[in-house]
């Protein structure tokens, strides 16, 4: 090969090492709220509320007559980077869709209410089963992270328990 050839191989490989994916930073505190109802039998799945510390309250499904168990605590880091991820590549203004809010017999209703920063007013979104496919892809990774963190939040795994000893608190 020739010295030209050989130079413009090299400078080609540190450019394309400088050249990356860029992580991504956080855009301040922020807070969430995932309210859920609806389903055969209209209790939902449960509801969540996270913020950017990791801070948590989630509530088991429950008719109106029972008393909402659950538990509130701190998540784990394992379990709270997926809803930072989320949240700092999220872009709620392409949220406000119609398509969204149309019920489906027995479906279950998504209620997610983000606020970004302190001073600022919560997005609010509403969504079914049925119309989870029309999500924006910012709004299917939150929600895909957020239910996750439902499934997990009180009942965490044991590489949950190696990241750092946070702890759930039943609620009564």
């Amino acid at each position: 090969m020739s010295h030209i050839t050989l130079a413009f191989l090299s400078l080609l490989l540190i450019l394309a090492g400088s050249c990356g994916v860029e992580p991504v930073t956080q855009k301040g505190p922020w807070s969430l709220k995932l309210t859920t109802s609806g389903g055969f039998a209209g209790v939902g799945t449960g509801n969540l509320s996270v913020d950017s510390d990791g801070k948590f309250s989630y509530e088991e499904p429950a008719s109106p007559q029972q008393v909402r168990k659950g538990c509130k605590g701190t998540l784990y880091k394992t379990q709270l980077q997926p809803l930072l991820d989320a949240v700092a590549q999220s872009n709620p203004q392409e949220w406000k869709r119609p398509d969204l809010n149309v019920a489906a017999p027995d479906a279950f209703s998504y209620k997610l209410e983000l606020q970004m920063g302190s001073d600022s007013e919560p997005t609010t979104v509403q969504w079914y089963d049925n119309t989870k496919d029309k999500l924006p892809s910012d709004l299917k990774r939150l929600s895909d992270a957020v239910l996750q963190t439902m499934k997990t939040a009180c009942h965490p795994s044991v590489d949950d328990l190696k990241s750092g000893a946070k702890d759930a608190t039943p609620m009564r």
